[in-house]
């Protein structure tokens, strides 16, 4: 029965905000085979700041440990989803930014290399990252809603209690969006774990096998 329940809940997660996690992969996946096709054509611009990411992993600011990466990846996480405030700009920037990125990255290696050294963690990371779009686009759906909302607002009623209905109606909304986020929490915080203990080990066995 607490099964059913939580697939039920779920699954209508999942309904309630299929439009918004599928536009959201859509813009990460799409961005990272840009990236990785179009690699040549973005030296100019990535370069330098894969560059800068390594030096950060060398010199020791971005450490590979489970904090330091989830530290790093829920930055990322948060702006995605914060960048839904402004109707969802910042957060259609962000995807697309860190696919293009990942699949620049990934040109710069031999493809079945990169796939080896990031598939345990990957999957979970794009994962959450994915849900935090959603959440970010439907953040954005709940204030273009709450602005069309005030446009309406009627000067002989009380202003006060419009805007009050106006957040009530958006409320439930509004804790889909902290759902979704905290799923996409767990599931970086899972990546970051995996990525900072298990995925070199993993790499070097299947290198070995192979």
């Amino acid at each position: 029965m607490a099964r059913e329940k939580y697939e039920g809940l779920l699954g209508g997660l999942y309904n309630r905000n299929e439009v918004f996690l599928l536009l959201s992969s859509m813009m990460l996946i799409s961005s990272m085979f840009i990236g990785y096709a179009f690699s040549g054509m973005l030296d100019p611009i990535l370069g330098g700041i894969l560059g800068a990411f390594k030096k950060r992993v060398t010199e020791g600011d971005l450490q590979l440990n489970t904090l330091s990466i989830f530290l790093n990846n829920i930055k990322i996480a948060l702006l995605i989803y914060g960048g839904g405030l402004i109707v969802g700009v910042v957060t259609a920037i962000y995807l697309i930014f860190n696919g293009v990125f990942i699949g620049y990255t990934a040109s710069h290696y031999v493809l079945g290399d990169f796939i080896i050294y990031t598939l345990p963690h990957g999957v979970f990371e794009l994962l959450g990252i994915i849900i935090a779009g959603a959440a970010g686009f439907k953040l954005a759906n709940i204030v273009l809603n709450i602005l069309k909302g005030v446009l309406k607002l009627q000067t002989d009623f009380s202003i006060s209690n419009q805007f009050k209905y106006l957040l009530e109606a958006n409320f439930d909304d509004f804790k889909d969006t902290l759902v979704l986020m905290a799923i996409a929490l767990v599931l970086i915080f899972i990546a970051s774990l995996i990525e900072a203990n298990l995925t070199l080990s993993w790499a070097s066995y299947i290198k070995g096998v192979v």
